[in-house]
């Protein structure tokens, strides 16, 4: 009997491994599907790159993606506030936005886990065409007391073309003229 007592408790041990992995890999893909979700927009009202998305953040999140440098994006909260208010909004230089990843795998190793995905991405910056691209993003992520939080994302590279069909304009926001910013970049570098 004890040695099936010892062989149920072992199996129940795994179990619960198992499920609690399941659930912190769940909680790691919501986290990154607010990210995309709340960088999209710039249609029916609703504006691309709302704040909301900095809240998937760590207070000393790095965002490594271009046009900065590799290794030069902005780090902690007041830099990558800065970098996201330069960009984002009917105002900014980047209003329209669909992005969304795929094929998301996660290891976690404690509390701290890696992403891997490939992302799809539509952007329209101010006056130039759509271009749709492919990428690939490595994501590092903490279990904070809020939840788990990106620590940093990069882009780590892919494919982008011009879509020279164009968006259609139905539905896309109307935008106001383009408020005066330095890019994040230009400031620091």
């Amino acid at each position: 009997m004890s040695d099936e007592l010892e062989a149920l408790r072992k199996e129940v041990t795994e179990l619960r491994t198992t499920v609690k992995l399941l659930n912190d890999v769940h909680e790691i893909n919501d986290v990154f599907f607010k990210w995309h979700f709340e960088c999209t927009g710039g249609f029916k009202g609703k504006q691309a790159g709302r704040a909301a998305a900095l809240e998937c953040l760590t207070e000393d999140a790095q965002i490594d993606v271009p046009p900065n440098p590799p290794g030069k994006g902005p780090k902690g909260r007041e830099e990558y506030t800065e970098f996201w208010d330069y960009f984002y909004g009917d105002e900014g230089p980047l209003p329209y936005v669909f992005q969304t990843s795929t094929a998301d795998k996660v290891v976690v190793d404690g509390d701290s886990a890696t992403q891997y995905s490939n992302m799809l991405g539509i952007f329209q910056a101010r006056g130039g065409q759509p271009t749709i691209g492919l990428s690939q993003r490595i994501n590092t992520f903490r279990r904070t007391p809020e939840g788990w939080r990106i620590c940093k994302t990069t882009i780590e590279g892919g494919l982008s073309s011009t879509l020279t069909a164009g968006l259609n304009p139905h539905g896309l926001n109307e935008l106001p003229p383009q408020q005066e910013r330095v890019p994040f970049h230009i400031r620091k570098y």
